[in-house]
């Protein structure tokens, strides 16, 4: 059978199973909970400091499209904000309500439709974004993994130490190794007639040149600056949240939380990523001896404080964006029929 063929069923596949294992995260979050208490814990919440946090969400939001829109001028591609804001905001709204990573795709799309050729810088720009969150995520990861320790949980330092080893080792080929494999591992893709081979080929080669302006510090640097508040706001937002429900600012439960939860959403397993965000923020919590119900209700004001902007924004902009396009379609059918005429 042809490989295009098949195509098509493998990813119907993988997708159902994606949302299995978040649908089982989800159980696995939820099983045991006293709902009487947990709804309890809900609607105890302090709004003061939910409103604190949601103000916080905003502004990391903001802060996210300047360091993209950053990052597409050092790549030469000056745009409006304008356009910019509703491409990032689209795509972060894809990311929540699909069981994949369509969103990166979206922004590419929106921002590239005028000029196909600006399409491998675009994609270069998120290859970049990508790094500095991961780059992020692995320094957090270190500064957390030596007090773990004291909490007496085995498993998740274990977990997080192996997570970062292959952090550290990735950005490492990244940054230093990938511009000299590349072209050795596309000579062997070279003859392939299998579409999505080709396809993928590209999009990797468009992620390994990225990697050659990371090295230059002056560049970088800007962005890197803004990516540094980005994941102080998100920790900072973690901090709010627990006083929402009545738990201690604890500055280190606040950095397990993010790192957990955001490992867990990296393979997008399912809408809304309910499943793994409850999961990964109870299992963090959890570590710390915090009763199930309000683990859990933190966890459930969390997502929803952390998606919900995104969300509707971005929503709107996707249902606009599609109402265009469909417009412009019909018109084109239109001009057609009359030029035969």
């Amino acid at each position: 059978m042809n490989i295009r063929k098949r195509l098509p069923d493998s990813q119907i596949i993988l997708c159902a199973l994606r949302i299995a294992i978040g649908i089982s995260l989800l159980v696995f979050a939820l099983r045991g909970a006293n709902w009487i208490e947990l709804r309890k814990s809900l609607t105890a919440a302090n709004l003061t400091w939910l409103l604190l946090a949601l103000g916080i969400v905003v502004t990391g939001v903001i802060l996210k499209i300047w360091r993209w829109s950053t990052l597409l001028n050092n790549f030469g591609l000056g745009m409006p904000l304008k356009r910019i804001s509703e491409a990032y905001l689209a795509g972060q709204a894809a990311n929540i309500l699909l069981p994949i990573r369509g969103g990166e795709l979206i922004r590419i799309g929106m921002l590239g439709k005028a000029d196909a050729s600006s399409l491998a810088r675009i994609a270069g720009t998120i290859a970049v974004e990508k790094f500095l969150d991961l780059l992020a995520l692995t320094g957090l990861a270190i500064l957390v993994l030596p007090s773990l320790r004291s909490i007496g949980s085995h498993y998740i330092p274990q977990g997080l130490a192996i997570f970062t080893v292959a952090a550290i080792a990735f950005l490492g080929v990244y940054v230093f190794w990938a511009p000299r494999l590349w072209p050795i591992l596309k000579n062997k893709t070279q003859g392939s007639h299998s579409r999505w081979i080709v396809r993928g080929a590209e999009v990797i080669g468009q992620f390994v040149e990225s990697s050659v302006w990371l090295r230059d510090w002056r560049k970088i640097s800007s962005s890197l600056l803004i990516t540094l508040v980005i994941w102080c706001l998100m920790w900072a937002t973690n901090l709010l949240a627990f006083r929402s429900v009545y738990l201690r600012a604890d500055p280190l439960m606040a950095g397990l939380v993010l790192v957990l939860v955001y490992i867990g959403l990296i393979p997008a397993l399912m809408p809304g990523n309910i499943g793994p965000f409850y999961f990964f923020a109870q299992l963090a919590l959890r570590a710390f001896a915090i009763p199930f119900e309000q683990a859990l209700a933190f966890a459930i004001l969390l997502h929803a404080v952390v998606t919900l902007p995104v969300l509707v924004i971005g929503g709107v902009i996707l249902l606009l964006s599609g109402r265009q396009l469909r417009r412009a379609r019909l018109e084109d059918q239109n001009f057609t029929g009359d030029e035969q005429r």
